[in-house]
């Protein structure tokens, strides 16, 4: 029996919430470090499979998806069209990112194609993946202030 790989960063009701689908530990702790700077919670799963239990169980509690490309079995790409699928039945829609290191235009056209509404390319810079989440995840009405550009010149208000 597969031993399940779920982890869940201490969550608090103000704080949005990420759902990290990535199969690689170590990349799956780089992004739990950095969620957590950033002011977010993080539910993270190893497998396609595993991100759809997640969403069924969460009743839409997730703020962003946080996808991997490749992975084995599901890939990034059949996962994501699963998700959408199953929101078409709800009319609610998650902004789902692609995290990977594939980073050829016809990889960004297929996850785009597929329903993903970004791109991260790894390795990424820390700044990088603030401003994506920060683009598809800020809310004016309740501002995460851990995430909007620290004060300086060479920070951008927006992404």
């Amino acid at each position: 029996m597969r031993k399940r790989n779920l982890v869940v960063t201490e969550l608090t009701l103000q704080q949005p919430i990420l759902l990290v689908v990535e199969d690689d530990p170590t990349q799956q702790k780089v992004i739990r470090i950095l969620a957590e700077t950033f002011g977010y919670g993080a539910v993270i799963v190893s497998t396609g499979k595993e991100a759809l239990d997640a969403l069924k169980v969460s009743d839409s509690c997730f703020d962003a998806i946080l996808m991997d490309f490749k992975m084995p079995r599901m890939d990034g790409i059949e996962t994501t069209r699963r998700i959408r699928e199953s929101e078409a039945k709800t009319g609610r829609r998650t902004p789902i990112i692609a995290v990977t290191a594939y980073s050829s235009e016809f990889d960004q056209r297929a996850c785009l194609e597929a329903g993903m509404d970004d791109y991260l390319s790894k390795p990424f810079e820390p700044e990088s993946l603030r401003k994506v989440l920060l683009r598809w995840t800020y809310n004016p009405g309740k501002p995460n202030l851990r995430l909007l550009p620290r004060s300086g010149p060479h920070m951008d208000a927006a992404p």
